[in-house]
């Protein structure tokens, strides 16, 4: 229900048009983030092909940078879907500071991420500028709260509004019909 499950939003362009974009938007040091990793991991294999579904790492807050600059830096070594879910598991299971760069170096070799690869990429200036465009998008999307979705770009729910992580994506594929409704009758 609207303004309830999700709130409208000023719309926001698709990345891949004539899709359905969905996208999540996150912060490894989130706890229901990491909740909701294995559900969505299940949900990413059952989406249809007019889906399109990317991640933004949520920048809310300074103390957040170091993290989203591990994920770039994964993403630019082409880690990511690798590793992503591994990032949760040491920040949340192993209780491990990643935003620290003795311990994100240390664990990037025991994962087999080539270290002086990773130590280049963290703190690039191409790194730097997808931080900043991540940052951006936080503020564009009206994001408040992690985890949170967005679908079609106009379309926004989050866990606090789900009321809880488990509740989330049955609300994404409810906005996902909307869209798909929407679509339909233009």
């Amino acid at each position: 229900m609207e303004d309830v499950d999700y709130v409208l939003i000023a719309p926001q362009p698709v990345a891949v048009p004539g899709k359905i974009e969905v996208i999540e938007f996150f912060y490894y040091g989130c706890e229901s983030c990491a909740r909701l990793e294995p559900q969505l991991q299940n949900w990413l294999q059952t989406i249809s092909p007019d889906i399109s579904f990317r991640r933004v790492p949520a920048l809310r807050r300074t103390a957040w940078v170091a993290l989203t600059r591990v994920y770039f830096a994964l993403e630019q070594l082409g880690e990511i879907d690798r590793l992503h879910t591994h990032v949760y598991r040491a920040v949340h299971d192993d209780g491990l500071n990643l935003g620290n760069s003795s311990e994100l170096f240390a664990w990037a070799q025991r994962v087999g991420v080539d270290r002086g690869k990773l130590e280049q990429l963290v703190d690039s200036a191409m790194v730097r500028a997808q931080v900043q465009r991540a940052r951006d998008a936080t503020v564009a999307y009206g994001i408040t709260a992690t985890p949170s979705f967005v679908v079609d770009g106009k379309y926004m729910t989050s866990g606090g509004m789900a009321g809880s992580v488990d509740a989330l994506l049955p609300i994404v594929d409810g906005l996902v019909d909307k869209a798909r409704a929407a679509g339909s009758k233009k």
